[in-house]
C-alpha cells in the first residue's frame, strides 16, 4: 500500500470511531518526509498531532519515533502503519505515541476527554513488499545509493563495479525509485535522493529479508571464549585486510554507545575454512560470532579499528534494525542522527 492509500485507510480507522463534536483533519504536510500535521478538535480538546507514515512498522523504528518528540509545535505524536502488532502497540503506548493502522486498530488518548482504543484486528495475511528493490541485488543498489547520498555521482557501470549487480537490474531499481519520487535522475551518473527516510526504510526491509540471509555463512563459538579484541587480532593475522567488521562492534566504533555482545565478520567465502581454523571456531546456533560473505568492498566505511575496516554507517544501520532488540534500536537511532542525518 502506497503512502497516499495508507494515509486514507488510517484516517478512516480514526474517523469511523470519532463521535461529535470531535473532528480529525489534516492541516499541512510535516517538515520531514513521510510526516503530516493534523488537528484533533472538539469540545475542550484542540490539539495538533504530528503523524509519521511508516507502512511496515518494524520494532527498530520505535526508538526513533519515541526520541523525536512532538515536532512543528505538535502536542502529540501518532503513527500510521499497515499493521501494528500487539507487542509493538504496547511499546507505542508505553512511549506515549498514538497509532492507527489499516486493519482498524487504533489508540488515541486525551485524559478526561477522549479515548479511542481498538485491538485484535489482524490482516488476512501480511503481504511482503514488492518491487525491484526488494531482493538481494536490489538491496545492494539501495545500500550504494544511501552510502553515497544524497547526491550520487556514479554511472550504472560504476555501481556495477562496486556492488556486482547487473546494469539492467540497477536501471530497474533506479527507475522504480524515480517513479515513486524517492529520487531524481538528473543525467548520466547523477542521481539525487529526494526522500532519504523512505529509501532508508526500503533498505532495512530488503537487507533483513533478502540480503542478510544470502550473506550468512553461520554462527560460531570461539574455543578461547568471546573476546572481540583478541578475535579481531587473530582475524587480521589470518586475513590481513581482506575482511570487514559489521554489526555491534562496528556500531560501537561509530557511536561509542554500545557494549558489543556479538561479533560479525564479512569475509571472502573461500577463506571460511582457514578462518575457522585460525580463530578456533566451532559451529553452534547459540554462537556469538557470525561469519558472513563479503560480497563487495563497497561496504567498507572510512573508519577502522586498528588496521581493520568497519562497515559504513548505512550498512550498519541496516544490520542494527534487522534485529528485534531495543538496545540495538536505540543505537541505530543514534547512528542515524550522527552519521545519516540527511535521511531524517
Amino acid at each position: 500500500m502506497d503512502a497516499r492509500h495508507l494515509r486514507t485507510a488510517c484516517e478512516k480507522t480514526i474517523r469511523v470511531l470519532l463521535q461529535a463534536p470531535f473532528r480529525f483533519t489534516r492541516e499541512t504536510r510535516g517538515m520531514q518526509a513521510g510526516s503530516e500535521v493534523y488537528r484533533l478538535a472538539g469540545g475542550a480538546v484542540d490539539v495538533r498531532v504530528c503523524v509519521a507514515i511508516r507502512g511496515r512498522l518494524r520494532p527498530g523504528d520505535l526508538a526513533q519515533l519515541a526520541a523525536v518528540g512532538p515536532a512543528n509545535a505538535c502536542d502529540h505524536r501518532l503513527v500510521f502503519a499497515d499493521y501494528v502488532t500487539p507487542p509493538v502497540a504496547e511499546k507505542l503506548k508505553q512511549s506515549g505515541i498514538w497509532y492507527a493502522d489499516a486493519q482498524g486498530n487504533v489508540f488515541l488518548s486525551v485524559p478526561g476527554a477522549l479515548l479511542l482504543q481498538v485491538a485484535g484486528n489482524r490482516p488476512a495475511r501480511v503481504a511482503a513488499p514488492k518491487g525491484q528493490h526488494f531482493s538481494a541485488p536490489g538491496a545492494k543498489v539501495l545500500h550504494h545509493l544511501l552510502k553515497h547520498g544524497p547526491r550520487v555521482r556514479a554511472t550504472y557501470r560504476d555501481i556495477r563495479g562496486t556492488v556486482g549487480v547487473s546494469i539492467d537490474k540497477i536501471g530497474k531499481v533506479v527507475r522504480e525509485l524515480e517513479a515513486a519520487r524517492a529520487l531524481r535522475v538528473h543525467g548520466r551518473g547523477d542521481v539525487e535522493i529526494l526522500d532519504g527516510d523512505r529509501l532508508l526504510r526500503l533498505w532495512t526491509d530488503a537487507f533483513a529479508a533478502k540480503l542478510l540471509p544470502e550473506l550468512r555463512i553461520g554462527r560460531f563459538a570461539a574455543a578461547d571464549g568471546f573476546d572481540p579484541g583478541a578475535l579481531l587480532r587473530q582475524a587480521e593475522k589470518a586475513l590481513g585486510s581482506a575482511f570487514v567488521v559489521g554489526h555491534e562492534v562496528a556500531a560501537d566504533a561509530w557511536t561509542g554507545h554500545l557494549r558489543p555482545g556479538s561479533l560479525r565478520l564479512y569475509i571472502p567465502e573461500e577463506r571460511t575454512a582457514a578462518v575457522l581454523k585460525d580463530l578456533r571456531l566451532a559451529p553452534t546456533n547459540a554462537g556469538r560470532i557470525e561469519l558472513c560473505r563479503l560480497y563487495a568492498d563497497g561496504i567498507r566505511g572510512e573508519k577502522r579499528i586498528r588496521n581493520t575496516a568497519i562497515a559504513d554507517p548505512a550498512f550498519v544501520y541496516g544490520e542494527l534494525t534487522a534485529a528485534d532488540d531495543d538496545r540495538l534500536a536505540d543505537t541505530a537511532r543514534r547512528l542515524r542522527e550522527e552519521r545519516l542525518a540527511w535521511t531524517l
